[in-house]
């Protein structure tokens, strides 16, 4: 038996690290263990957008909105305190996006996008094809119609994951890495440590925050933890300088430009199981959209291509609360909106551990739905 702490989390992913983050600021003794090192999954990469409004795909109304909606209010808080614990920059910028259609189909997608913000109250520009140009001149003369989201952002999710894993040991968060998690310890009806190939580690409160790998923890778990990898690849063209400003939507790709001339390009959406391979179609299909939308990217060099497994769930929401099966806390399934969701997850999961109150409620996220 390995020496006891207040929580273990298995998974140093974003919402691990930043659960393990908040819990060492309240006085707790936190051991993370990973199957890998910080951030080395779904984490990484990402594309760092903070964008609740331009990926509204539940409509901007509901417990899951306003879930994306409190956390993107949390940002600024969030970052520049890891920023001023640890001294490491990190780039997070507020351009707003640009969500724009290129053909009638994606202008009524488009139109039904314009509609859900204004019935929400939230902040969104209807554009004509030249008030579009003036935003973007270098988009392509096939845009039709755009519609300005201001408060969306943006952030380099690997300088952040970086950055909050240090802030994390920097109070006192210990780190095992490269360590599986083979089962769990089970006392009764609770988890009480992990079991991994060095041994066990034992812990008042486990947190599952293991993302796509979230389910194989213990097989008693997979009925209330239907985790399934969507791969996504993606890939970064550099220029001397950015052709677009802001963060740019289309119906077929995304664009994230930085100042410093990257562009990235993403993102795929694939079920097929755990296999993070880069393919011929899937960056193929990325490059093409990309230069339908912006042609000035023909002249860039590919400096990066890589995929990710995010953590998809049946309902595309996710899984945050105790599990019924064995007592234990389950923190993932976050899907495209694991960057956006770290802070206000580790603030509702702090606040289960600590005072068994969330200030928001976590019945519409819990684990016992699809049993239900």
């Amino acid at each position: 038996m390995k020496e006891s702490s207040d929580v273990v989390i298995i998974g140093a992913g974003i919402i691990g690290c930043a659960i393990a983050h908040r819990l060492a600021q309240q006085g707790l003794t936190v051991t993370i263990i990973d199957r890998g090192y910080p951030g080395g999954e779904a984490s990484s990469a990402a594309a760092g957008m903070l964008a609740p409004q331009a990926e509204a795909t539940h409509g901007l109304k509901g417990p899951f909105a306003e879930l994306c909606l409190a956390s993107h209010r949390l940002y600024p808080e969030f970052v520049a305190e890891i920023v001023e614990q640890t001294g490491i920059e990190i780039a997070y910028r507020k351009p707003g996006t640009l969500y724009v259609a290129t053909d009638y189909v994606e202008a009524e997608a488009l139109a039904g996008l314009l509609e859900r913000q204004r019935a929400a109250g939230l902040p969104a520009e209807e554009l004509t094809a030249d008030e579009v140009r003036k935003f973007e001149p270098a988009l392509a003369e096939t845009v039709q119609v755009g519609v300005y989201l201001p408060e969306d952002h943006h952030v380099d999710n690997r300088r952040l994951i970086e950055a909050l894993a240090v802030a994390a040991a920097q109070q006192g968060v210990r780190f095992i890495t490269h360590t599986p998690v083979i089962d769990l310890m089970v006392e009764g009806d609770r988890a009480i440590g992990v079991r991994t190939p060095g041994g066990m580690i034992a812990g008042g409160i486990v947190v599952n925050a293991a993302g796509s790998w979230a389910g194989l923890v213990a097989p008693q778990l997979q009925k209330h933890i239907p985790v399934r990898p969507i791969r996504g690849q993606m890939l970064c063209l550099k220029q001397s300088t950015p052709s677009i400003r802001h963060l740019v939507y289309s119906g077929h790709c995304y664009l994230v430009p930085w100042p410093d001339g990257r562009t990235l390009v993403g993102a795929t959406m694939e079920n097929v199981g755990y296999d993070k391979r880069v393919t011929a179609q899937g960056i193929g299909h990325l490059l093409q959209a990309a230069l339908a939308l912006v042609p000035s990217l023909a002249g860039a060099t590919i400096t990066e291509m890589w995929a990710g497994l995010r953590p998809g769930t049946p309902d595309d929401r996710p899984i945050l609360g105790r599990t019924p099966a064995v007592e234990m806390i389950v923190a993932t399934g976050h899907f495209r909106n694991g960057i956006l969701l770290a802070p206000i997850t580790a603030k509702l999961i702090s606040e289960l551990i600590t005072s068994g109150q969330p200030s928001l409620p976590l019945e519409p996220f819990a684990p016992t739905r699809f049993a239900e």
